[in-house]
Formats: structure tokens, sequence, C-alpha cells
């Protein structure tokens, strides 16, 4: 059943996918309606499955299927946040491809396997979701920060071509993208400390030189420089963008090795 109801939920996704893609050729706001309406309807199945899924399995997040799932989910539910607060449902032609990307493996892979009963604590799934919040926001940021190098090169370049007159200006994706950051920069802190506390219950794991901790405490630094430039040097644009890309990079090698050191017992961090 609640595979069913995701499988439904990754059509509306799909379907709202193309309806965006259609949106940054013809900026129609019926088709602004309809992908928020899709999506909506989307996150509301999504999220039955899901809390479903995890009351099954006694609250606890298990195996790279529900992980992909979960970051799919509050992915598109940051998104449809962010359209309803601000009105730029362009942005929707670039976040809902990806977001069904994401969930395509939760769909296709292995639904499940034991965790490790080291990590098997009260919080843990507390945690996790702090974790894929954080890696939700900071992909939206990522994907803020490539529109914004898409428009800065057509605007330096002076072509002043379709995604000149369709994208967001430069100065509002470079303010969006910082209060992306700070969003994701406050969870991957959260997930560190939060992290050391279930390693802690495994003598001997709490650091390892993990591929998963490495990356994790790089981007962790790439995303502390990156808000205190901003805060404290004035840094904007091309930089900046980059700069939020490539954490996003390492976080998501952080991700992709997640499952595999919580199931040896590991953590997640």
């Amino acid at each position: 059943m609640n595979h069913a109801l995701v499988s439904l939920a990754c059509h509306a996704y799909v379907v709202a996918a193309l309806v965006y893609l259609v949106y940054l050729v013809r900026q129609m706001d019926a088709l602004a309606t309809v992908g928020r309406v899709l999506v909506g309807t989307g996150l509301a199945l999504h999220g039955v499955a899901l809390f479903g899924l995890f009351g099954a399995q006694g609250g606890r997040p298990v195996g790279v299927a529900q992980g992909f799932s979960t970051f799919a989910f509050l992915l598109l539910a940051i998104f449809l946040v962010v359209d309803v607060r601000y009105r730029k449902p362009v942005i929707g032609a670039f976040i809902t491809p990806l977001a069904v990307a994401v969930l395509l493996p939760g769909l296709l892979l292995d639904r499940g396997q034991p965790l490790s009963p080291d990590v098997q604590r009260p919080l843990l799934p507390l945690h996790v979701t702090i974790a894929l919040l954080g890696m939700a926001a900071s992909a939206l940021a990522a994907g803020v920060a490539g529109m914004y190098l898409l428009m800065e090169r057509q605007v330096k370049g002076k072509r002043f071509g379709l995604l000149f007159s369709r994208l967001p200006s430069l100065e509002f994706l470079d303010t969006l993208n910082r209060r992306l950051v700070v969003v994701g920069f406050i969870a991957l802190s959260v997930t560190l400390v939060t992290g050391a506390f279930f390693s802690s219950a495994a003598p001997g794991f709490f650091w390892t030189w993990h591929s998963k901790q490495i990356a994790t405490l790089v981007a962790w630094g790439v995303f502390a420089a990156l808000v205190g430039a901003r805060s404290f040097g004035g840094w904007r644009g091309r930089r900046v963008a980059l700069l939020t890309m490539t954490g996003f990079g390492l976080l998501l090698v952080s991700f992709l090795s997640s499952y595999d050191f919580i199931h040896v017992g590991g953590g997640w961090r």
C-alpha cells in the first residue's frame, strides 16, 4: 500500500515536472497553479506513505530506498514553500525533474534492510530527518545557484535569450541562495552534533576516517566558510554559487555512502 502511494506521488511529480518545463517556455498563471496542485497532491500521498512506512518499522529509517524517498519529499516540500512564498514557479522547471530523479531509486531499489543494533536509538529518526532536511535545502540552494550561473552567463555575454526573460533576477537568486544555505548549514551542524551522539554508542566508531565522515566534515567547512564570507566578507554572486554547488556535491557523496556506513555500525553523520 505504501509503495503504491509513493508510486502515485511519483506520477504526480512527473506530470508536475512536465508542467513546469512547459511553464519555462510559456509563463501562464494556469500552468503555475496546476504545477503547485500536482506537487501538493504528490506530497500529500507521499507523506501518508512515509508516515505509514516508518510507523510499520517502529519509527526507524531502514534502507537506501527510504533515504532517497524522504530526500525527494523534503526537497519538493521546501520548493513548494518557496514557490508559494515568492511566486517563482519557474524554479520548478529545475527542481521537480531533480526530485523525480532522486525518487526513482526509492521505488526501484531494495525497500529495507536491518540497521546495526549499535545505532538503533529512539532519537535516530529525528537525526536522520534533520540530516535529510539539510540535504534537501542544500540541493535547492545548489539548483538556485545553477540558475544564477546560467543567468549571469547570459548577462555577461549579452545574449538575452529565453532563459533571461524567464528566470528570476540575479539579485533574487542570490538572496534565495543565501537563505537556503543558512537553513542547510544549521541542519548540517545539528546533524554533526547528533551524529557524534549516535556514534558514541559504539566504541571505536566515533571517527574512523570513513568517506562519509570526511565528506560531511568538509561540506560543513565549505558551508561554514560560505556563511562567514557572506556575513562578514560581503561575498555575492558567482563564487558563492560555485561554492554552494561544491558543498552540495560533497554532501551528495556523504549521502550516497550513508547507508553502507550505518548498517555496519558507523553511525549517521
